[in-house]
């Protein structure tokens, strides 16, 4: 390549919204470009008659097609590409400027904040009585001003009393000020800690245009295309803009060397998944770019592991990555070893089974406790600690389960469960948790030995503290070794956390993420608002902020589901001739999916159930999903429909107070986890009877 090559996220904003024509008459046209800009068939001018930066340059990609870019000596930025008149007048008072710390930033002059509040005055003179938001924080006009906003910003900004103007409004600053903003009008940071993070880089740009676009917040929305190829794929590629430009806290998170295990955090929308693929490549590419070193990157389900696959192979190709990374659901992997290994013969994997032959054992042995309590026992102590035989059972701790059981009638509830292992063994029977402790006994005995140089695992707070450990000791090195991604609050497969069991030490390497990019702060607002008869885990949330405003979510209630499916029907038909794809959409419901397949394809609408390995992608049609099934994956419009029966489906008051609050518990994560596949709209449709 001839050129060095920046993209901006405006330029990929810009292209989006262009034809599939359009699209690739610009990207053959700016391949050429890279290659060559005098046989491009390019026409380059100054944009003389334009009030703008002076290194601004319009190309000529077709009759009526023109890219706008930045020439800053031998550096190209693409900045925008649209229809002539559209392009020339984005153009119009944009200049490629620097801010106070360093970054690089488009700035438009024209925005004026008499403009933007023109229809917020009206607005605020009904709360005349309510104390602007910035100054019950302390904050004045000055510090505002401290931070490089010009006077006549930071004086609207000092009026506002009511958050989603708040947000509104700061759109406007580069990200990196909006949300030191957020921070400020939160008071989840001081005004010294915001100014200390704004100025946290070690690139030392002053006017070298070079290193203000390696500066950590230009790289946010500046990409730089290394070599001809990586272009090349990025423009023919339906690039997402996640696989470009990634938050500093996500940067750090994705290049950090940590010296043993690590530990992600934080809520929907904040890229976990994303940083875990990205560390993935990172390796990949620079730590582990030896001959025969190996990455594994896992989740709890193998349709999970596919979609992210998907994404994955993408970034590799983009990255031109060696291909020495595995995607795996971790269920899929364990018997994968078992099959490899041949460490079980004949046995069934049948949980079902299992809980049938636990209710006959009940009835017949006329047991004091309920058979919830068993139930939960087995799975909580029995399973959870590999419990063999009755001195283990004796000694093994109950810390946290909220009842305590003397000796004498733990040898009772033993003779239970002793009976129950002898009948898994006469039937053949084991469960996931049974292969999880074979697949370890294995590599403790040596039998399996160290296969990766670094395991990532995402959705790890669902699963158990053994299936947590095999990973571990599946990584040949000590650094570098467990990346995991985790949030607590979207627990809904295991009631307790795998923390206190799990014997690996995370202290010092645990990473917050708090910017939640996907879900609308009205759609996180609502989610937040499912957990009533439990506690949402917020330790780690106490900076995590949404910067997108939407609609408030759609709640209707109806007399009865012939009504709720005819009102669905009529939304997705809505959304479908507004140009959302159908495999954008999905129908999220408890128990009356096979009716509502049936309805919905009566009524034209393509509808791709997602169980199995089936996820959602481009060909797809609208996605309809039981709530567990709907985890891990995103979608523009979401519908929860018959959204009262969750509650009647997964909720009993058991006998067992422990179990009773964890179950209520992992039922509001799920609502939780439900309402955050949503990006854009959220609909709730319930039957009201």
């Amino acid at each position: 390549m001839n050129k060095t090559i920046y993209i901006s996220n405006s330029y990929m904003d810009s292209l989006d919204e262009l034809s599939k024509s359009e699209r690739k008459k610009a990207k053959d046209k700016l391949k050429s470009f890279a290659l060559d800009e005098k046989t491009s068939g390019f026409s380059i001018h100054s944009l003389d008659r334009v009030n703008c930066d002076d290194s601004f340059k319009s190309a000529r990609i077709s009759r009526d097609l023109r890219l706008i870019f930045s020439q800053q000596g031998d550096k190209y930025i693409f900045l925008y590409v649209d229809h002539h008149d559209e392009a020339y007048e984005w153009a119009e008072g944009k200049y490629l400027d620097q801010n106070n710390y360093g970054a690089l930033y488009v700035r438009d002059v024209n925005i004026k904040p008499k403009e933007l509040t023109q229809d917020y005055d009206d607005y605020l003179s009904q709360f005349d009585d309510r104390v602007p938001l910035l100054e019950k924080q302390k904050i004045k006009q000055k510090d505002l001003e401290k931070l490089g906003i010009d006077s006549e910003f930071s004086e609207y900004i000092m009026q506002i009393k009511e958050i989603d103007a708040f947000i509104t409004f700061i759109d406007i600053f580069p990200d990196e000020l909006a949300e030191g903003l957020l921070d400020l009008v939160t008071g989840s940071k001081s005004l010294t800690e915001v100014y200390t993070i704004l100025n946290d880089d070690p690139v030392k740009s002053g006017d070298n245009i070079e290193n203000a676009l390696r500066h950590k917040d230009s790289k946010r929305r500046f990409y730089f295309v290394k070599e001809y190829d990586e272009l090349d794929y990025i423009l023919d590629e339906n690039i997402e803009k996640w696989q470009l430009f990634l938050h500093p806290s996500q940067e750090f998170a994705v290049e950090r060397d940590f010296n043993g295990p690590a530990l992600i955090e934080g809520g929907p929308g904040t890229g976990k998944t994303v940083v875990g693929m990205h560390r993935a490549v990172y390796l990949a590419n620079n730590t582990f770019n030896k001959p025969n070193s190996k990455i594994l990157f896992v989740t709890f389900s193998k349709k999970l592991a596919n979609y992210i696959d998907d994404k994955l192979n993408i970034l590799i190709k983009q990255k031109k990555a060696p291909e020495i990374i595995d995607v795996k659901g971790v269920d899929s992997f364990i018997y994968m070893l078992i099959n490899q290994y041949n460490l079980i013969d004949n046995k069934k994997c049948s949980p079902k089974e299992i809980t049938n032959v636990m209710e006959d054992l009940y009835y017949e042995l006329n047991l004091d406790y309920n058979f919830q309590f068993f139930e939960t026992e087995y799975e909580e102590v029995i399973q959870r600690y590999n419990i063999k035989t009755e001195k283990d059972y004796l000694d093994v701790t109950r810390l946290g389960r909220n009842r305590s059981i003397h000796p004498s009638k733990r040898k009772e509830i033993w003779n239970f469960f002793n009976e129950l292992l002898k009948r898994k063994n006469q039937y053949d029977l084991i469960d996931y948790e049974d292969r999880a402790h074979v697949v370890e006994n294995a590599i403790d005995r040596g039998l399996i030995k160290p296969m990766y140089d670094s395991v990532i695992i995402d959705e790890a707070q669902d699963l158990s503290p053994v299936k947590i450990r095999i990973f571990d000791k599946l990584t040949k090195v000590n650094s570098n070794n467990l990346f995991l991604l985790s949030d607590k609050n979207q627990r809904i497969y295991k009631l307790d956390s795998w923390k206190k069991d799990i014997g690996i030490n995370i202290v010092g390497r645990t990473h917050y993420l708090t910017l939640n990019y996907r879900t609308t702060k009205q759609i996180r607002e609502y989610a937040d608002s499912q957990f009533v008869e439990t506690e949402q885990d917020k330790e780690y949330l106490k900076e995590y902020k949404s910067i997108y405003l939407g609609p408030q979510p759609i709640i209707k209630s109806f007399a009865n589901n012939n009504d709720q499916s005819s009102y669905i029907i009529k939304m997705i038909k809505k959304y479908l001739e507004k140009d959302v794809k159908p495999y954008e959409i999905c129908v999220i419901n408890m128990g009356y999916r096979k009716e509502l397949k049936g309805i919905l394809e009566h009524n034209d609408i393509e509808v791709s159930e997602l169980e199995d390995e089936i996820y959602p992608k481009p060909g797809n049609g609208v996605g309809l999903s039981s709530f567990h099934g709907a985890k891990g994956l995103e979608f523009k419009i979401v519908f929860l429909s018959n959204y009262e029966s969750v509650d009647n489906y997964l909720k009993n008051e058991y006998e067992d107070k422990w179990f009773n609050q964890q179950k209520l518990k992992q039922i509001e994560c799920l609502k939780y986890v439900a309402c955050t596949r949503a990006r854009d709209e959220l609909i709730i449709t319930y039957l009201d009877n």
